[in-house]
């Protein structure tokens, strides 16, 4: 039998303390190298041993200073809860929380990932499981049991609300009105939501006032980041519809509405949207839908466009574009009673995967950018109501844009410089498209009206995209030859019908309709194409003029209508783009009507989605027709934006028209021009009005 003393018996070999010292945190001082007892236990009288290392058995626990911080973080909440549960049962107004210390908040702010609430193991789960990892426990010998589609719950569910949740929650509640206020927001909100749901499908929507107050005092002591924001974002929309002389005397952060607004869209960005944690879940994409559309009405468009995309890639992650193929699978799902929680759920999930294709196919079509969820089809829904015979406003919507994503690709043929037959065979067909959805209502239904409805908005962009399909190869028209006569026709038909329902439309239409600016500058389009055709239509030299008995007069006065509509129009939605585009077609028609020069004159215009371009008139020579030769056209440069930072900038015709000396430009300039697309470059772009032929 070994004699060695066990370890947990021997002295430790650097302890200079006995145990009795070091228990009672005073200094031991030894008499004598060989002395039994320290001075201190000498005195006392006390039991002196050396002190002995303690080996932990299995049953200690250890305890991480991460798990301490975890249970005091948990702790911490509970009596938050506690407090503001015991404040609401009597009546005591809640008291702001405490803010975190100096310490604690420097180091809150140096990262992103402010809470730590994820380890290495959730890192690796997403929330969309990949099926063969699924299968590999739910076949003929295992049985998953369905857990996986406990996928996508909030990062809430998971953990207890952080010091970091619990400041943004602080932060977010300050937004809020008073409830006497959130009274007369309420009444506005409620009569601008059936219109935006009868464009774009949303989910959760608090449709009434009385809802929408509910929720604003359920939300009073929770710890919802995202619920608050997505409360905030429906006050913000609700104080853009409301009228200019509307106060909210009780919420002193809503004295000035247009602050109010800019602060809440870049709060709720920087504490829930950006949050990975947060916007990649349900909950979060949500809210990330109703923030984008109050960018519709701010006119951000580089910022909607960043953030559809990233949208739609948190989606993806997520598993949404399964959930409507899952849901259509499973007999009588659509029947099925929502007390099943699975099904509830999965057709929420489906709810939101439609919204955000709906979004992205509407944002492309108001700024002719491609799609980014092109291979997702949207569900097919008939264009008429059978019950009621009414047009289903979201299913014409989204053929619409079905069409207005092949007017994309046009664009994108042009570029490529496919050749003219090509062209014009897609153009036809796109065309014949168009034509077809516009059979499907009755005559009754195209009537113009002067009351503002979705139908009058559907039938207004209808017309736009039939200028927009016939825009290039109307431009190419020379009045010589019957190539592109039948585009020409067209699209001048389609320019003089927009102009005209303009004229009831936009004075008609809400102050804060997101839409108002992308209207306006439609009616731009439309009214540069009635100034160029009645240049050509006006100055042409050649004998026999345009053979098509327009009348320039009509056309002359059609375009005046529309700048003194710009000029007067309601709303401040768009900064101003109908006034100052009403001050462009002016300059442009001044510039049309000066007499030819030798050397060019130029304008220079700032236009949204284009930036700076400067306008000249070119001299050129007229052509010999006497000859019998046939002459082509001259050529178009196309129009081209600067940089991202004038994503939105507005006209500017303060400069005077100037005569300037300018190279003569080559044939091998681009064949057309649009105003409604363009590519990006930083340089200022030349864009030349050609001479009649």
């Amino acid at each position: 039998m070994s004699t060695e003393e066990p370890s947990s018996k021997r002295p430790s070999k650097n302890a200079k303390s006995c145990a009795e010292c070091r228990r009672r945190k005073v200094r031991c001082d030894w008499p004598a190298p060989g002395a039994l007892r320290c001075a201190y236990c000498e005195d006392r009288g006390l039991f002196c041993e050396p002190q002995r290392p303690r080996t932990p058995g299995p049953e200690v626990v250890r305890i991480t200073t991460r798990a301490r911080l975890a249970n005091l973080e948990r702790s911490q909440s509970s009596i938050w809860a506690a407090v503001r549960q015991l404040q609401a049962q009597s009546g005591i107004a809640a008291s702001a929380e405490r803010p975190p210390s100096p310490s604690h908040a420097s180091h809150v702010d140096e990262g992103p990932d402010c809470d730590e609430e994820s380890d290495a193991t959730e890192s690796l789960s997403p929330p969309n499981a990949p099926i063969h990892l699924l299968q590999l426990f739910d076949n003929g010998v295992l049985d998953s049991g369905g857990n996986e589609s406990g996928h996508g719950h909030t990062a809430a569910s998971h953990h207890p609300p952080s010091p970091q949740r619990v400041q943004d929650c602080a932060a977010l509640r300050a937004l809020t009105p008073a409830r006497t206020d959130m009274i007369t927001i309420a009444a506005y909100a409620s009569s601008w939501l059936p219109l935006y749901a009868s464009l774009l499908p949303m989910v959760h929507v608090h449709n009434t006032p009385e809802a929408l107050l509910a929720r604003y005092d359920e939300l009073q002591h929770e710890v919802d980041p995202i619920a608050l924001a997505t409360l905030l974002l429906y006050i913000a929309m609700a104080v853009q519809h409301a009228p200019s002389t509307a106060s909210f005397p009780e919420s002193e952060n809503m004295q000035h509405l247009p602050t109010f607004v800019k602060t809440v869209s870049d709060t709720v960005e920087r504490m829930v949207i950006s949050d990975d944690a947060l916007g990649g879940t349900l909950e979060g994409i949500e809210a990330a839908l109703l923030f984008l559309r109050l960018q519709l009405g701010r006119v951000k468009v580089t910022k909607m466009w960043l953030l559809t995309r990233r949208v739609i890639a948190l989606s993806e992650l997520l598993g949404l574009p399964r959930a409507t193929a899952t849901l259509a699978s499973m007999p009588n799902s659509v029947d099925s009673p929502s007390s099943d929680p699975d099904v509830a759920r999965l057709k929420r999930r489906a709810q939101a995967w439609v919204s955000v294709c709906a979004i992205d196919r509407f944002a492309s079509m108001l700024w002719s950018l491609p799609l980014a969820t092109a291979r997702y089809p949207l569900p097919k829904e008939p264009l008429l109501d059978c019950s009621t015979g009414q047009v289903n406003a979201q299913s014409y919507l989204y053929s619409l844009a079905d069409i207005a994503s092949r007017v994309s690709e046009l664009d994108g043929m042009i570029s490529a410089r496919k050749p003219p037959s090509e062209l014009f065979n897609a153009v036809m067909q796109t065309d014949h498209e168009l034509r077809s959805l516009a059979s499907f209502p009755g005559n009754e239904w195209w009537k113009p009206s002067n009351e503002f409805s979705i139908d009058v908005v559907l039938q207004y962009w209808h017309q736009y995209y039939s200028i927009r399909i016939h825009l290039q190869l109307a431009l190419t028209y020379d009045g010589q030859s019957e190539q592109f006569a039948f585009n020409f026709i067209t699209c001048l038909n389609a320019c003089q019908e927009l102009a005209s329902r303009y004229l009831l439309l936009r004075p008609a239409a809400p102050a804060g309709f997101f839409a108002n600016w992308v209207i306006d500058m439609q009616a731009f389009t439309s009214a540069v194409f009635l100034q160029l055709a009645s240049y050509r239509i006006t100055h042409k030299s050649g004998p026999g003029g345009f053979p098509h008995g327009f009348d320039v007069g009509v056309i002359t006065s059609l375009v005046g209508q529309v700048v003194n509509a710009m000029g007067s129009s309601p709303g401040t939605s768009g900064n101003g783009f109908a006034q100052q585009a009403a001050s462009a077609i002016q300059s442009l028609g001044s510039l049309l009507q000066r007499p030819n020069m030798q050397d060019p004159q130029r304008i220079s215009l700032r236009l949204p989605l284009i930036g700076n371009i400067q306008i000249s008139k070119r001299s050129y020579a007229k052509p010999d027709y006497a000859s019998g030769q046939n002459v082509a056209p001259q050529n178009v440069l196309y129009t081209r934006p600067q940089s991202a930072e004038n994503e939105m900038a507005f006209l500017d015709t303060n400069s005077d028209i100037t005569s300037q000396q300018a190279p003569y430009t080559s044939d091998a300039m681009d064949m057309m021009d649009s105003f409604s697309y363009s590519i990006e470059i930083p340089e200022t772009y030349y864009w030349e009005i050609p001479e009649p032929y």
